[in-house]
């Protein structure tokens, strides 16, 4: 499995992730600690996001907890920075 992971780490419900995209289409995956290790487990998992074909792309925290930005399917430049509330 080829991808791009980032350990965020703990974000306030609220927060937002805005990314650039150079390149490709790409998968996006915003998750919790459990289900990323799932989906490193080939399991199944839950995630918030999805594919994108253009930019930019604005995912939200949806409560707070500690998060991993995964981007699979993709071959280009990423770019990415979080806005909003911050614990």
């Amino acid at each position: 499995m080829e991808y791009f992971g980032e350990e965020i780490g703990s974000c306030a419900g609220g927060a937002y992730f805005t990314l650039e995209l150079r390149g490709s289409r790409a998968r996006i995956l915003l998750m919790d600690a459990e289900n990323y290790q799932a989906y490193l487990d080939e399991e199944e998992y839950d995630f918030y996001g999805g594919f994108w074909e253009s930019s930019p792309v604005t995912l939200d925290v949806p409560y707070d907890g500690f998060w991993y930005l995964v981007i699979d399917s993709y071959r280009g430049r990423i770019k990415y920075w979080l806005d909003g509330p911050f614990d």
